[in-house]
């Protein structure tokens, strides 16, 4: 077998008990982070936009827009929802894909799970295997993948959504196979466009491509067999020819589970994963030292090899842009003593003091060759005016899969993000219905749960 029909097999033919209970796990976590940040992005100038196209387009009304009061095509809500779910860039990441697996994956399989009337096993089911997919592929070219300038969360997003949902059309394996092709096909987006509106869209366009790659090979639509590893194929046009083992994709499928090891790594900023290990130590040095900001005469960011590769506005004109500036992220903290939602306004990145910090800070990458992302490090140095310097190092920043949140403060991170959609009781009775995702008969009760009233404009 070739590594689209190991995939295909694997992804049509594992059984429900296969699946551990510890990966069951995990997904129920990744949804209830991923569902509230995708309402916390549903206001969001670019996701309204979206949403709004979404809506001119009409057609069957199968899937819901969460946030919305509006249902369109499953491959329409998927497009919709995932944007929104990207659009704070506060959802989670993996260390295999080098992106974010979550957000591409769930609002496919939700979408296409409402249309279907598939029940919350189901979807828990679909989420693990299509996870599996992404995170594999993104063992085998994450690296030169991303360093050519590909966003892995939109490419291997593709494919993941695109094998979520074949499981959940019940594809065989020949079918399964070529909706894998043709997701390999569809998958696209460039680092080049973060810290704009189109970086969001990536996650959204490629929550479609899962669905429309999956129900056109439902219906007979064909792709090369070897669409994935031949010598035309994803693997190697997307690593630039680098020289690449495809084996790693089908290695130990399921063994372990990418969701349980290395594991979901949740976000408390919403700003570039790449950030949080620098903005946990920048927080810690002005928690412990009682910084006086206006004594702040230098900030020295160390960090691993490969951090700065994603941050690459370093003077950000910008809300979207300032995500993606280590230089404003460790600026605001030093300033705020907090990173949230608030922080990454054009207005709060305008702000004197705040272009007068960052233009303060430095940032260098270590020379030495580390495991990035799982072995990296950041370590902030402040220095003050009469000479006087303190710093800290983080290895592990809170929300590593070696770090995780406890559910408790998951649903509360869920209920800040939902608290503009919906109302106090909605919020309980979804976080309920989440926990317990797979006694769910059909995941439209969810669904119809987070739609909302529509975000006032």
């Amino acid at each position: 077998m070739n590594i689209g029909e190991r995939l295909a097999s694997f992804v049509a033919e594992t059984r429900p008990e296969e699946i551990s209970s510890e990966a069951r796990l995990q997904a129920r976590r990744a949804v209830l982070d991923t569902l509230g940040v995708t309402l916390a992005g549903c206001a969001e100038p670019g996701s309204r936009i979206v949403a709004d196209w979404v809506r001119e387009q009409g057609g069957a009304a199968e899937s819901s827009v969460l946030g919305q009061d509006f249902r369109v095509s499953a491959t329409e809500a998927a497009l919709a929802n995932g944007t929104s779910g990207h659009a704070l860039d506060y959802d989670d990441v993996n260390m295999s894909m080098r992106g974010h697996p979550s957000v591409p994956l769930l609002p496919a399989a939700l979408a296409l799970g409402e249309k279907l009337g598939s029940s919350g096993r189901q979807l828990v089911e679909a989420f693990v295997l299509g996870f599996e997919v992404e995170a594999k592929l993104g063992r085998v070219i994450g690296g030169p993948h991303y360093a050519l300038g590909w966003h892995a969360t939109s490419t291997f997003g593709s494919l993941g959504a695109a094998a979520a949902c074949a499981r959940l059309l019940e594809l065989d394996a020949e079918r399964a196979q070529a909706a894998l092709g043709i997701a390999a096909s569809l998958a696209s987006g460039l680092r080049q466009n973060f810290g704009t509106m189109t970086k969001p869209l990536h996650a959204g366009w490629a929550a479609r491509n899962g669905v429309l790659a999956a129900s056109l090979a439902q219906r007979g639509f064909t792709a090369d067999a070897q669409a994935l590893d031949g010598p035309n194929g994803f693997l190697r046009a997307a690593s630039g020819g680098a020289d690449v083992d495809p084996a790693k994709a089908v290695d130990g499928l399921g063994d372990p589970w990418e969701i349980v090891s290395p594991g979901i790594g949740v976000k408390l900023y919403p700003c570039c994963y790449a950030t949080h290990r620098a903005l946990d130590a920048a927080l810690e040095l002005r928690e412990t030292r009682h910084l006086d900001v206006s004594s702040i005469a230098k900030v020295r960011a160390k960090v691993s090899r490969g951090t700065l590769m994603p941050l690459i506005r370093g003077r950000p004109g910008s809300g979207l842009q300032s995500k993606f500036s280590l230089e404003y992220c460790l600026a605001a903290a030093l300033l705020d003593g907090q990173v949230v939602l608030s922080t990454f306004t054009d207005e709060a990145v305008r702000r004197p003091a705040a272009q007068d910090l960052l233009s303060r800070v430095e940032a260098v990458e270590d020379e030495q060759e580390v495991a990035f992302p799982i072995g990296g490090f950041a370590e902030i140095a402040v220095v003050t005016g009469e000479g006087e310097e303190y710093a800290v190092r983080v290895e592990r920043p809170k929300g590593d899969p070696r770090r995780p949140l406890t559910w408790d403060e998951l649903a509360a991170k869920f209920r800040d993000c939902a608290a503009a959609v919906l109302e106090p009781a909605g919020i309980e009775e979804a976080i309920a219905a989440i926990d317990g995702l797979e006694d769910l008969p059909e995941v439209a009760q969810l669904a119809a749960a987070l739609a909302g009233a529509a975000v006032s404009s």
